[in-house]
């Protein structure tokens, strides 16, 4: 373990916020500290394991980072069609196909890569496996994007990479390998940042290889999100070694000259229910099981919600910043 300072602005004065052990992947029964740092407000965990010892609390079924199968992901993409089909209700006449589609509810949200690629160059960090990404599927993976741009991907995980390279995509394992002279008019970073364990080096990264009028997309769990709000340890540690704020967005990129384009936060009912079934301090808050009727009621009312930016997750979409 390593004892460190904050990333952000190098201050060493902290506060206690939560304590939590890994009860999502069970890797270890280690319990592990989250501070905030009292001059910037940056939370991190410290003490924290270091780059060579992150890698044991990885489970071997971490999924970006394993081959899966077209089959699997396209029974995934079924699933999400059928769970947010205005005709979803339909499904509780079809015994076990209700309860199976409420992990699949979530809001509608566009791929923001999609979205704002206009042509040339796509850099994917921590894009697993490039066949599925969090939240958006195979749509939204690397192998997809292919057929309409140019793509790279930085990937830790020496599997993950062996994957990319045998389907011919360049896969690049640390930020240095990134050639100097490659620009990218889209560089995401696909609730991967939250993994780093120096998101200055990142953001400044950005700064560097982001075209004139490209966009950074980076999303990430929002620790100012309602469920995190109603309980601080319900997080996913030693894994996530920092956890961020809008606010938190908003100060790396002023440092390294960029701006925030755009932003917004959502929520869906699955991280709720998955959450009270381990976490003690959502299960006092919130109740499971629900039917898919009111996983949908509940998403209209998260929706609601995400306009106040409590959403448990956050997409900032970042650029460089417009001369003065």
């Amino acid at each position: 373990m390593e004892q460190v300072k904050c990333d952000f602005c190098g201050g060493s004065d902290v506060e206690e916020v939560a304590r939590q052990t890994d009860l999502i992947h069970k890797t270890t029964s280690e319990e592990f500290c989250i501070v905030r740092c009292r001059q910037c407000g940056l939370n991190y965990v410290n003490p924290r394991p270091d780059s060579v010892e992150i890698g044991k609390y990885y489970s071997d079924e971490y999924s970006f980072h394993s081959n899966q199968t077209g089959a699997k992901l396209a029974v995934v993409s079924l699933l999400t069609r059928l769970a947010n089909s205005p005709l979803y209700a339909l499904a509780t006449f079809i015994p076990g196909l209700g309860r199976r589609l409420i992990p699949y509810v979530k809001p509608r949200i566009e791929d923001p890569v999609r979205k704002y690629f206009q042509g040339g160059r796509i850099l994917d960090i921590g894009c697993g496996s490039g066949e599925s990404a969090h939240f958006w599927g195979a749509s939204g993976a690397l192998q997809a994007y292919r057929k309409f741009a140019e793509v790279h991907g930085l990937e830790v995980d020496d599997g993950a990479r062996q994957i990319l390279e045998a389907k011919g995509i360049s896969a690049y394992k640390r930020l240095p390998d990134v050639p100097a002279e490659l620009k990218f008019d889209i560089i995401r970073m696909n609730w991967s940042l939250e993994h780093v364990h120096s998101p200055a080096d990142y953001f400044e990264f950005i700064a560097r290889h982001l075209a004139e009028k490209g966009k950074a997309i980076i999303s990430i769990p929002n620790y100012d999100g309602l469920i995190y709000t109603l309980a601080r340890d319900c997080v996913e540690v030693p894994i996530h070694l920092y956890h961020f704020r809008k606010r938190d967005i908003q100060n790396y990129a002023g440092k390294f000259g960029l701006e925030i384009f755009s932003f917004r936060t959502f929520s869906y009912p699955q991280m709720f229910a998955f959450a009270a079934e381990i976490f003690p301090g959502i299960r006092k808050c919130f109740s499971v099981p629900m039917s898919l009727s009111e996983a949908h009621h509940f998403q209209r009312t998260l929706s609601r919600l995400d306009a106040a930016e409590i959403g448990n997750d956050m997409i900032a979409i970042l650029q460089k910043k417009s001369p003065s």
